[in-house]
């Protein structure tokens, strides 16, 4: 598997690329011939869609709505944040000022900040919080830009991956006192591990590996620093429910 890539960037904040980097060296010690190495510059996309891609993390939206039935869902890390438990999570709600979702939607000048329009923790939670999509959104690109958006006041709402919010305050400290959390978006399932189908039956090992890793006395403050909790093992089958949400996010 020398070609095999592995690519864990969805939350590839500089404080915490280090214990990424530790928690794959674990991992790949269980596998036969891994990539030595993360891949940290590749897209996600082009990661998301790769024939070599061993282990990747992608967002549920995608998984369901984009990515070929043939990519494996390998699990989900189970996170260290507020109202979360087996590897279900819900998105934080962070506005401007601490009034509640429902008197922003009665304001017709609010402004909604997402990440992107196929974000499950963004858009789609933020929409099927407010039942629909509001008419004022502001694409920001990434749920940092989007927690700055509303701290500097060019939005007045967003809804946060709630890694990404406990991550931000480390990172950013000072954004806290410019933030209020307002609610909470659905119960969804924490962001899939996949592989290629190329490595479909590398799937045990996969799962064994990444358990190991949960294990490992040795990288609690890796794993502490990154949010997990644990791991658990889940397929497509999990995550499809997710296109029940609200109608018009879909």
């Amino acid at each position: 598997m020398t070609d095999a890539i592995a690519s864990l960037g969805m939350y590839p904040f500089e404080h915490v690329r280090a214990s990424w980097d530790l928690l794959w060296e674990r991992i790949r010690v269980e596998l036969d011939d891994a990539p030595a190495r993360l891949s940290w510059d590749l897209d996600l996309h082009d990661a998301w869609h790769s024939p070599d891609l061993l282990l990747g993390a992608t967002c549920g939206w995608p998984l369901v709505t984009d990515l070929p039935a043939s990519v494996r869902v390998i699990g989900a890390f189970d996170p260290e944040v507020p109202f979360a438990s087996a590897g279900t999570y819900r998105s934080v709600i962070v506005a401007a000022k601490p009034l509640s979702v429902d008197e922003w939607r009665a304001r017709a000048d609010t402004v909604v900040a997402v990440n992107a329009d196929d974000s499950l923790s963004g858009a789609i939670s933020m929409w099927d919080v407010w039942g629909g999509r509001p008419d004022r959104v502001l694409l920001t690109g990434a749920h940092a830009d989007s927690l700055r958006a509303v701290a500097s006041g060019a939005a007045h709402l967003a809804s946060i991956d709630a890694v990404t919010h406990e991550l931000m305050a480390e990172a950013e400290p000072t954004l806290n006192g410019r933030l209020h959390i307002v609610g909470h978006g659905p119960p969804v399932p924490a962001l899939p591990l996949v592989s290629a189908e190329r490595f479909a039956a590398q799937l045990p090992a996969l799962r064994a590996a990444i358990a190991a890793a949960m294990d490992d006395p040795d990288l609690e403050s890796a794993r502490r620093a990154l949010r997990i909790k644990g791991f658990v093992p889940l397929d497509r089958s999990a995550y499809e429910p997710l296109l029940a949400l609200h109608p018009q996010a879909s």
